[in-house]
């Protein structure tokens, strides 16, 4: 075996076991089984996940990156804590994105160049799921559906940038989902919302749909609040002006 076989085949292992690593460990931050301001040692990961250092700080030097996991002055890592300046600005950011994203599918379907049925089979899926809510005590397949019904439409506008932005922003958001499923005053209704975007994209308004998506995610804001600081600022959001 030739050494850049042997290089490429060790660079293609560290670059699988990373992946395995950095999903593992988002997966444990967004599930709170790392809870916010936990301490993270790459020796004990070690240990614990079996990996090797190198794929290991790949995957979280990606969580830094994304904001998942913080570097203190003395290097010492920890879960980033939540924090309503961080969900507001997430928010913002959301809000920026899947407007401009409604916008660009509402183009596409008057093109002929996209469809939403996708869209509607899991908007069905939604509004089936909220009448089951009665009673429920978590309402973690409704935050299920509703990011695949963003991802769905992001993705549908073709942007690929947009895609991968925006695939990140949905992990760094998922974390306070979570905090809130367990919320019984979260248990809303709000797949109308959805069919208002659609709804608008079929109609071939591009500024509807773009209008109908922005405050559907400002609204949305209130499922996303945990404490009552996030909540006075959510009033205080307004929307980008392009």
């Amino acid at each position: 075996m030739s050494i850049e076989h042997y290089n490429a085949t060790s660079l293609s292992q560290n670059q699988s076991v990373s992946s395995w690593a950095f999903e593992e460990l988002s997966r444990r931050i967004i599930e709170g089984r790392l809870s916010p301001g936990a301490k993270i040692t790459e020796e004990a990961l070690v240990k614990e996940l079996g990996a090797s250092r190198t794929p290991l700080r790949e995957a979280l030097k990606q969580l830094e990156e994304l904001g998942l996991i913080v570097r203190e002055r003395n290097r010492t890592l920890r879960v980033a804590p939540l924090q309503s300046a961080e969900l507001i600005e997430l928010v913002r950011l959301r809000e920026h994105l899947e407007g401009l994203a409604a916008y660009e599918v509402t183009r596409l379907v008057a093109l002929g160049e996209a469809d939403t049925q996708q869209l509607w089979n899991i908007i069905e899926q939604l509004e089936q799921a909220e009448n089951r809510l009665e009673g429920a005590r978590r309402i973690d397949r409704i935050f299920e559906l509703g990011t695949q019904f963003h991802a769905t439409l992001v993705a549908a506008s073709g942007m690929g940038r947009v895609v991968r932005i925006h695939a990140g922003l949905q992990l760094a958001l998922a974390r306070y989902r979570l905090v809130n499923a367990t919320d019984g005053r979260r248990l809303v209704h709000r797949s109308h919302e959805h069919r208002d975007i659609v709804d608008a994209i079929e109609a071939g308004d591009p500024e509807a749909a773009e209008r109908a998506m922005r405050q559907h995610i400002r609204e949305g804001l209130k499922a996303y609040t945990t404490n009552a600081a996030a909540s006075e600022q959510a009033d205080e959001l307004r929307p980008f002006k392009d």
